[in-house]
């Protein structure tokens, strides 16, 4: 081995540990960065979009039919209501199909003329406020 020349031995020396020290530090560093910029544009940028239209389209019968939205108060209350005891028509189920709940005795129950089918009166009135169908067979309460 000539004198001139370097030996190597195989071992970091001080300068080589801190260039490596650095560049880890570095790319630690910008990978911190760009998931964070990730998360802000994913919380902040993606809630800012308007959410999509409820859909206005209803298929009965192979005709399209557009409706704005539910029926109104004076239309709902024409739908006779019971206390569930007191109902002697053949019912269509044992519970109601919107809560899932089995009727108790005292349950007010209102039942829908077009279709026969029984629910309890604060269930089927709130779905029927955004909805003109029946929840259980789809057919329009809407009077034409």
């Amino acid at each position: 081995m000539d004198v001139g020349e370097p030996s190597y031995t195989g071992e970091i020396h001080g300068g080589e540990l801190y260039v490596y020290g650095l560049g880890f530090f570095f790319g630690f560093f910008f990978l911190i960065i760009v998931f964070y910029i990730s998360y802000i544009c994913k919380r902040y940028m993606c809630s800012q979009r308007p959410p999509p239209p409820p859909p206005t389209t209803t298929i009965d019968a192979h005709h399209i039919i557009r409706f704005s939205g539910g029926l109104d108060d004076d239309v709902l209350v024409t739908f006779p209501t019971f206390v569930y005891s007191e109902f002697n028509m053949p019912r269509k189920g044992d519970g109601c199909y919107i809560c899932l709940a089995e009727y108790k005795p005292v349950d007010t129950i209102r039942l829908l003329p077009e279709c026969g089918h029984l629910f309890h009166v604060r269930c089927i009135d709130t779905w029927l406020k955004a909805h003109p169908t029946c929840p259980v067979c789809r057919k329009s309460l809407v009077v034409a």
